[in-house]
């Protein structure tokens, strides 16, 4: 394919409002992942290691539910 045919249909493809859904719903959910994990550093930093690790398993559940395959983390155990 050629690079100008290439562009051109990845320019068409984010206009599209399905995949302009679809970024927005991973981006929601990586971003709940970031803060989930930001406040159990910060419990872990207090010494709360046990709220810690609730919410680092809630990050880790929330993940595999919201991101499936489109997101690289582990799945909760």
């Amino acid at each position: 394919m050629h690079p100008s045919d290439y562009a051109e249909r990845q320019q068409i493809d984010e206009d599209h409002t399905l995949t302009q859904l679809a970024n927005a719903w991973l981006n929601l959910a990586v971003e709940a992942y970031l803060i989930l994990n930001g406040k159990a550093v910060c419990y872990m930093h207090m010494g709360n290691f046990d709220e810690a690790e609730t919410l680092l398993l809630e990050a880790l559940n929330q993940a595999s539910i919201n991101c499936g395959n489109f997101c690289f983390l582990p799945p909760a155990p």
